[in-house]
């Protein structure tokens, strides 16, 4: 990913309202091996760390063999998504942590019906080595760097 998008993490207390405002009883957390991986915002490190957060906070967490903490390939990776969600028994759990940007969790909520999902990251825009350059605000006036983000 030359162009990854840029997540910054959810405050964990936000994530934790969402999780019993929803009723979660099991909890699937999966991460992004790329673009959340390059802002240190859902790769493995990450995924595992939340796991552990919210274990110790009383909420029960799936634990799978054919569940990696991240998908490698990318959450944005239709066919790796589709190919998890027929790998994971979904009678298992209920809901779905997701450690990626918008289009990851598009990705999930597809392949993963009547699954409560619950965003973990923000998604902040565009980058260049983990480093947000674009905001995404679709007016675009670059002619000297950008007005917005004022770098």
């Amino acid at each position: 990913a030359k162009m990854p998008t840029i997540t910054v993490k959810k405050d964990i207390g936000e994530i934790k309202r969402k999780l019993i405002e929803k009723n979660t009883e099991t909890l699937m957390v999966i991460g992004c091996g790329i673009c959340a991986r390059i802002s240190k915002t859902g790769g493995p490190k990450e995924t595992k760390e939340i796991k552990d957060i919210l274990i110790k906070n009383g909420f029960k967490i799936l634990k799978n063999n054919k569940l990696p903490d991240t998908i490698e390939e990318g959450l944005c990776n239709y066919s790796a998504v589709k190919k998890l969600a027929e790998d994971i028994d979904g009678k298992s759990f209920d809901s779905i942590l997701v450690l990626g940007c918008g289009a990851g969790l598009k990705c999930i909520a597809d392949n993963f019906k009547n699954k409560k999902i619950i965003t973990g990251l923000n998604t902040v825009g565009v980058g260049v080595k983990g480093r947000l350059t674009c905001v995404a605000c679709g007016d675009c006036n670059f002619d000297n760097g950008c007005k917005r983000l004022k770098n």
